[in-house]
Formats: structure tokens, C-alpha cells, sequence
């Protein structure tokens, strides 16, 4: 499926240009008028602070949809505020610095991705307990470990898939290691100077890459892609209020959303995968994959219920965290825990056809 001519319009059109222009292509399929569907920008946009280009993303100009609907999604800054109400902001750290998260998720027994230690120029530690602040000490933690095969590096305070670097170990006499998503080889030396940066203080989470279950690996094999689960703990009590699969490009080593992968939402009951949704005001919907041509919709996830079992006790054990955005890659031996995220991306409502009001209705 090629997704360049799609790619261009968007590209070619301003934004005022494209609500323009979908506003009076919805009217013309049979949706609201487009008096009515201005009249009911401007005041979303007046009263509650939702722009047109919302208005069209979440497809508001469906016929039917309740008032109620619509003025139950909050802008960025009103649900920022929610949020930290559910997790105070003094706590949400615990999760968002990588290293803490992953001792949390290792003490209290949560499957994630094997530690494998921290990379820094100066406080770095591997996981046996000896320094890791250079090539050699890397170097060296790698020979003495030969089944330390695959590795990702995570920026310690790091976010939306920046700074993610994923390596095959090469021993073919010399020590190497090739980029797993060029396919490039480099010395260890090279690898921290020239692709991590180390001498200029960044901070590295190592872990074991990630092989997940055949079933997710046919979507597209480069990413490890994986399920994003609301889930919350309140007075002792767990529960999963949504899902959407998340899959990444050909080529891609990353699921983000930011870096183009594809949405899938989720049948809550049986974890049936359902259809693909563009998150813009095109309304975009897919049933395969845009390189591959994989088809994706209609297949199911193995290790559905344990994913979701998983979410809700991940969530637990977090102190002062009520809600989170667990991101979930599933495996040949079941699901493990990437990270939590305590302020997940607000636009999830839109994946799940939900307003924040009704997502949120369980913990006000």
C-alpha cells in the first residue's frame, strides 16, 4: 500500500485550509451541516477551549453524537491538571527517571525487559555491581557475559522514543557491534562516542532487547510493538479503563507515535485488534500496514488477559499513583512491562472514542 499521495495532500494544505475543506466534505457525505458544524467550533473553541482541528480529529461532526460528548474532552492544560491530582506531581517521578521505575518493577517482581545496568561517564554501574563508564568497561561487560546478545539504550530521562539506540553483539574474533536498525558496524569505542554521545553526560538505561511473541513480530518485525493500557488503583481496588495496540514502521526500532506508527484499536473483551485510526483531521482508517500491507485488523493478541492483569498490577505498586499509560510488549512467554507512563498523551480519548469525562468518570 503506498501512503505517499495521502502524504502529500496533508502536507499540502495549511491547517486552516484542511478544517476547511473536511468540513464541507463531511457535510457533503451526510454528516452535520457545515453552519452547524462552525457554529459548534466556535463555541468549543470560546467555551472549552477545543480547537476545530480537535473538533475533526475526534470526528464531532457525526450525527448523533451527544453534547455531553463533546464537551467531555478537556484541553492539554485541564487535563494536566486532572492528572496530577490522581498522581501528585512529588511521585510521578518515581516513574518518568527510567533507573528508579526499574528497580521498583524488578523489587516487586513486575516481568519487564532484563537490567542489564546504567551507562554513564561517570556514576554508570552494571548490574554485577562493577563500573560501566566507558567503552572498556562495556567492552568488558560484554565479553564476560556472551549471552548478552541484544541491548537498547534508553535515555534515563527520556521520552516519546528519543535517543532509543538498539545493538547486536557481533564476536567474530573482534568485539563489535551493529546497529540493529541500519545494519551498521562499529567498534564499542565508536558506538559511545559517535551514536551515544557519552562523553557529553548522557545518562543510558541498558536492558535486554525485547523478542517478542511470532504473533506481534508478523506486524512488522523491526519495532517490538506493543499495547498501551489505562489502568488505575483507587482504595485498593484495580481496573483497566482502555487499550490500543500500537505498530511501528518498516524499519522503525520504536512503536511511538511521534516517530509514525500506526494505532490499532482493541476489543476490550477478547483483545481482537480492530481497526487503524489516523489521529487528524483526515480521519484516516486502515485495516493493514502501510509498508508491508500486513493485514492487521481482525487478528488476535496472545496474552490478551494476562496484558491486561499485568497493567492493573504494575499500577499498584507504585505509591501515589492512581493512573497510568502502561506500555505492554508481549512475548513468547507473556507479557513485560516497557514503562509507565503517569501522564499519558490526552489524544488516547480519541483512539478509544471516549471522552475524558466518561474515561475519567471512575476516579472523580
Amino acid at each position: 500500500m503506498n501512503d505517499k499521495p495521502m502524504e502529500n495532500e496533508k502536507k499540502s494544505q495549511s491547517t486552516l485550509a484542511g478544517v476547511i475543506g473536511q468540513t464541507r466534505r463531511r457535510a457533503r457525505e451526510g454528516h452535520l451541516s457545515v453552519p452547524r458544524q462552525l457554529i459548534e467550533m466556535a463555541v468549543l473553541k470560546l467555551v472549552y477551549g477545543l480547537g476545530p482541528g480537535h473538533y475533526h480529529t475526534a470526528r464531532y461532526w457525526r450525527k448523533g453524537l451527544p453534547w455531553r460528548f463533546k464537551t467531555g474532552f478537556w484541553p492539554y492544560a485541564r487535563y494536566r491538571r486532572f492528572v496530577a491530582t490522581l498522581n501528585p506531581p512529588v511521585y510521578q517521578k518515581l516513574s518518568q527517571n527510567k533507573i528508579s521505575e526499574k528497580a521498583l518493577l524488578q523489587l516487586l517482581n513486575i516481568p519487564s525487559p532484563r537490567f542489564v545496568g546504567r551507562l554513564h561517564s561517570r556514576y554508570g554501574v552494571s548490574f554485577a555491581g562493577g563500573p560501566l563508564t566507558s567503552a572498556g568497561d562495556l567492552q568488558q561487560l560484554l565479553l564476560a557475559n556472551p549471552g548478552l546478545d541484544r541491548l537498547c539504550f534508553k535515555l534515563v530521562e527520556g521520552y516519546g522514543g528519543r535517543g532509543f539506540q538498539a545493538i547486536q553483539c557481533i564476536r567474530d574474533g573482534e568485539l563489535t557491534v551493529e546497529l540493529l536498525d541500519t545494519g551498521r558496524r562499529l567498534s564499542v569505542p565508536d558506538f559511545l562516542s559517535g551514536v551515544l554521545d557519552i562523553g557529553a553526560g548522557t545518562d543510558y538505561l541498558i536492558e535486554e532487547y525485547i523478542t517478542q511473541h511470532p504473533q506481534l513480530a508478523s506486524l512488522n518485525p523491526s519495532s517490538v510493538n506493543t499495547l498501551r493500557v489505562f489502568a488505575y488503583c483507587k482504595d485498593g481496588e484495580t481496573a483497566v479503563m482502555d487499550a490500543f495496540l500500537r505498530v511501528g514502521r518498516r524499519g522503525s526500532l520504536v512503536d511511538n507515535t511521534s516517530r509514525g506508527a500506526q494505532i490499532f484499536r482493541l476489543d476490550r473483551q477478547s483483545g481482537v485488534i480492530g481497526q487503524g485510526l489516523g489521529k487528524d483531521i483526515f480521519n484516516e482508517v486502515f485495516e493493514n500496514h502501510k509498508d508491508s500491507g500486513e493485514r492487521i485488523t481482525g487478528r488476535n493478541l496472545p496474552f490478551w488477559h494476562e496484558s491486561l492483569e499485568l497493567a492493573q498490577r504494575t499500577v499498584a505498586v507504585f505509591p501515589n499513583i492512581m493512573f497510568a499509560g502502561l506500555d505492554i510488549a508481549i512475548t513468547a512467554g507473556g507479557p513485560v512491562v516497557i514503562e509507565m507512563n503517569v501522564e499519558p498523551d490526552p489524544t488516547a480519548a480519541i483512539t478509544f472514542d471516549r471522552s475524558h469525562a466518561e474515561i475519567f468518570a471512575c476516579l472523580k
